[in-house]
C-alpha cells in the first residue's frame, strides 16, 4: 500500500496511545516452511501484499509464514507493478495462494472506475494471475484519488470497478481503512452487492506486529481480510490475515450470505494473552449513548455507579468501547461507562496530563531505559492510572511497555 495510507494509519494510531516510540516487543520466530494451497487457505491464515518497493522473490515471506500474498498489479490507467509478474509467479512456487490489487484513482466517478477496472484485469492477466482469483480495487488517498465525493456516488463508483472485476471472471474485493469503509463509502452498499467482499486496515499499535490480537479486530460486517500491521514478523512488509476462507474459484466471498463481523477472542490463535479480559468483562446489554473505542492503558477494574468494585476486569492495551462522556462516580472518581451499571475508571483509558518538573528519561518495565529520548521540562506528557512500582522506585506509565519516574511531574 501508498505511503499516505500508512502516515493515515500511524497517525491514528498515535491519537489512540498518545506517546511518542511506542514500539511492539519483537520476538525472534524459526523459519517454516508453509504448506498452505496455492488455491485456497483457511480462516485464520497469514498473508502479506506486496508492491514495487518490496522484494520480487516472495520465498522469504513464505518461509516467514505466509500462506497468500496480495500482489498490486496497477494503479490508474497508465501503471504496472514491474515486479508483479515475478511476485506472482513465486508466490505460487512458494505454494502461497495469489491475489491483486489495484490503487484507485477513480475518485467516485463511475465510468472511470470502470476503465481502471478493464486496465486492472488486464494487468493482473498479463502477470499470470490465475482466473477466478481476487483482485481488490485499493480506495484511499493518494495519486490525485479524492475520497471526499460523497458516500453514496463512492460507493457507486466502488461498485462499478468490482462489476467490471466480476464480469472479466475475477473475485472482487474493496481495500480501505476502517476510518475511510466508515467515514466516506457507503460500505453497506457495497457489501449488499458483494458479500464479505472487505479488505480493512486497522492497527492497534505503530510498529512491528507478528501476529494478529483479535481483541483489537475492527468490528464491523463483511470482512473477508484484515490488514493489522505494516511490519509484520520484522520484513517491513503489510501483515494480513484471513478473516473468512478464501478461494479461487469458490464461493467463500459470499458465503452463504453470511455476514462477517469481530471473530470471538476465544477463538483467536494469537499467542498474545496479555490483551485479553476476564471472562465478566462483558456489559449486561448495549447503552443507548454514543460510543467511542478506546484502548485500557492499564489494568482496570470494573464498578457500578456507587463506586462498588464488579467482577471482572479489562487488561492493559484491551480495546474497549466506552458510552457518553466522563461520569462521576457517588464516590466522586470520575469514571467512563462501559456497559449498563458498568465503569472503568477514566484515568486508566484517558490518562492525565502532567507537566514534566524536570528532564527525564523513558523507562521500559523492568526499569532499563527503553531508548534515548529524554522528555524536557515543560513538557506536557499524558500518564495513565496510579503510579507503578519498579524495583523500589515510582513510575506512571506514558504508553504501552513505557514509563517516566512520577518523582520527574
Amino acid at each position: 500500500m501508498t505511503t499516505t495510507k500508512k502516515l493515515i494509519i500511524k497517525l491514528a494510531c498515535a491519537t489512540v496511545l498518545e506517546t511518542a516510540g511506542v514500539a511492539v516487543t519483537q520476538i525472534n520466530r524459526p523459519q517454516i516452511t508453509v504448506q498452505a494451497s496455492t488455491t485456497s487457505v483457511a480462516a485464520r491464515s497469514l498473508g502479506v501484499d506486496v508492491a514495487s518497493y518490496q522484494n520480487a522473490d516472495l520465498s522469504s515471506h513464505a518461509q516467514a509464514g505466509a500462506q497468500f500474498a496480495i500482489v498490486k498489479v496497477s494503479e490508474g490507467t497508465s501503471y504496472r507493478n514491474p515486479k508483479a509478474s515475478s511476485q506472482i509467479s513465486t508466490a505460487i512456487s512458494n505454494n502461497m495462494m495469489p491475489m491483486a490489487y489495484h490503487f484507485a484513482t477513480f475518485s467516485s466517478n463511475s465510468s472511470a472506475a470502470v476503465a481502471e477496472a478493464n486496465y486492472a484485469v488486464k494487468a493482473a492477466q498479463a502477470f499470470g494471475l490465475p482466473k477466478g482469483s481476487y483482485i481488490a480495487c485499493d480506495y484511499e488517498t493518494g495519486q490525485g484519488n479524492n475520497i471526499y465525493g460523497g458516500k453514496t456516488p463512492t460507493a457507486n463508483a466502488i461498485i462499478a470497478f468490482m462489476d467490471t472485476i466480476k464480469a472479466a471472471g475475477y473475485q472482487p474485493l474493496l481495500y480501505a481503512s476502517s476510518s475511510v469503509l466508515q467515514n466516506n463509502i457507503d460500505t453497506s452498499s457495497v457489501i449488499a452487492e458483494y458479500p464479505n467482499s472487505l479488505w480493512v486496515a486497522s492497527y492497534a499499535i505503530s510498529g512491528r506486529i507478528d501476529n494478529p490480537n483479535f481483541n483489537y479486530f475492527p468490528s464491523m460486517d463483511g470482512v473477508s481480510i484484515w490488514q493489522f500491521t505494516d511490519n509484520w514478523r520484522g520484513l517491513s512488509v503489510d501483515g494480513n490475515v484471513a478473516v473468512l476462507p478464501l478461494s479461487i474459484n469458490g464461493n467463500v466471498t459470499s458465503n452463504n450470505g453470511a455476514v462477517s463481523q469481530a471473530p470471538s477472542s476465544s477463538n483467536s490463535n494469537t499467542t498474545n494473552n496479555s490483551n485479553s479480559s476476564s471472562t465478566d468483562n462483558k456489559t449486561d446489554s448495549t447503552p443507548t449513548e454514543p460510543a467511542t473505542s478506546a484502548y485500557v492503558m492499564k489494568k482496570a477494574y470494573i464498578y457500578n455507579k456507587k463506586g462498588e468494585r464488579q467482577s471482572g476486569y479489562y487488561a492493559a492495551y484491551y480495546g474497549i468501547q466506552y458510552y457518553g462522556s466522563t461520569v462521576t462516580l457517588d464516590n466522586g472518581k470520575t469514571a467512563l461507562k462501559v456497559g449498563n451499571d458498568r465503569y472503568v475508571m477514566a484515568s486508566n483509558v484517558l490518562g492525565n496530563s502532567r507537566v514534566m518538573r524536570r528532564n527525564a528519561y523513558i523507562y521500559n518495565h523492568a526499569g532499563r531505559r527503553a531508548n534515548w529520548r529524554v522528555l524536557r521540562k515543560g513538557t506536557p506528557v499524558k500518564t495513565y492510572g496510579s503510579r507503578f512500582n519498579i524495583n523500589g522506585k515510582y513510575y506512571y506509565r506514558i504508553g504501552k511497555g513505557l514509563y517516566v519516574k512520577s518523582a520527574n511531574f
